[in-house]
């Protein structure tokens, strides 16, 4: 399903390259979710590092995805690819500190270091072993590592992934060759090396949304998509949910609480991280105001909870709801 989806994304791509004026083009470049992914664009064909913010539900590796298409097709060409890093959840630093370094000498094609990575016993030998894929990957093609769930690795092996980086580039001359974007679904105040960028990638506008789902079902009824949309908003993992169940668009349409009974281990999810805020009474209070709110409301500490939780999303110097669905959730409670 990737493959196909990295296809049609790549055809679309050339298309308007291609193609003659598109009056639709100017709103989904000013769109949230393109401006973050240009900016993306830019900053890497620099050789400058990122870390990007991304809320929960924000399908972030098929967001990375479309981003390293982009970057081969485009000049200067980086060749990117993303690294989740799920699969280092509840492991020990030393597990992950292995796991990342055979990570970058594949990604790298530098042969020769992979049987180092299992004599790595100590921090030291980690970071000593890291330095030396970093220098080398310096004489290679443009290249950057997109790694993201930083959340999942242990806080020890990723404060040592960072300094490494950042003493790389403190120490890098010329014309940088090889460069990391970092992504999680929290912050990390010990992200503050020279040239680093913080973004956060914002949910996809009501276009936007609508355009996703257009390219995973075709044209058909535009105008049921767009009252779709403006019940399950922009979460990027509602949107995959529908895409490949269009059979229960119609049901939400004609009955917004239907959305909790197709939407299956998504609404699981949401439904779970709704209770886990609620069960806090500051957070819970201010999710009530949230919800009851038309808009945005000026924002406060109990704010950082409801981000974390993907319920609610900066907006405009303030914070609202993150969808109009999730606002249904105090009337069904």
């Amino acid at each position: 399903m990737t493959a196909h989806r990295l296809d049609r994304r790549l055809a679309i791509l050339r298309g308007k390259r291609q193609s003659s004026f598109d009056q639709d083009q100017y709103y989904l470049e000013a769109a949230p979710r393109a401006r973050v992914a240009r900016r993306i664009r830019v900053l890497l064909r620099r050789g400058q590092p990122i870390v990007l913010l991304t809320p929960r539900w924000s399908q972030v590796r098929q967001f990375l995805d479309d981003v390293a298409t982009d970057l081969l097709i485009g000049t200067p060409a980086v060749e990117s690819r993303t690294l989740s890093l799920a699969p280092l959840l509840g492991r020990t630093p030393h597990q992950a500190w292995n796991w990342i370094v055979q990570a970058v000498t594949e990604f790298c094609g530098l042969a020769g270091e992979s049987d180092a990575a299992w004599r790595m016993a100590s921090r030291q030998g980690f970071r000593h072993t890291l330095r030396s894929l970093f220098d080398r990957a310096e004489q290679g093609p443009r290249r950057c590592l997109m790694i993201h769930g930083l959340e999942q690795m242990h806080v020890e092996a990723l404060r040592d992934l960072i300094e490494v980086f950042e003493d790389h580039l403190h120490h890098r001359t010329g014309e940088g060759r090889f460069n990391l974007l970092l992504a999680g679904s929290t912050d990390a105040p010990h992200f503050e090396f020279a040239g680093l960028t913080r973004l956060v990638l914002a949910d996809p506008s009501d276009a936007e949304s609508v355009e996703h789902l257009v390219e995973q079902l075709g044209l058909r009824d535009v105008g049921r998509l767009r009252d779709l949309v403006d019940v399950v908003g922009g979460i990027p993992a509602v949107l995959d949910e529908f895409g490949v169940n269009a059979a229960a668009i119609g049901q939400v349409v004609a009955d917004r609480s239907s959305v909790w009974r197709v939407l299956g281990d998504v609404a699981i999810e949401l439904r779970r991280a709704w209770e886990l805020a609620s069960s806090e009474d500051r957070a819970g209070d201010r999710l009530l105001a949230l919800a009851a709110a038309p808009g945005s409301l000026p924002q406060e500490v109990a704010d950082d909870v409801l981000l974390r939780a993907g319920l609610a999303v900066a907006d405009r110097g303030g914070t609202r709801i993150r969808a109009r669905m999730l606002a249904d959730l105090t009337q069904l409670e």
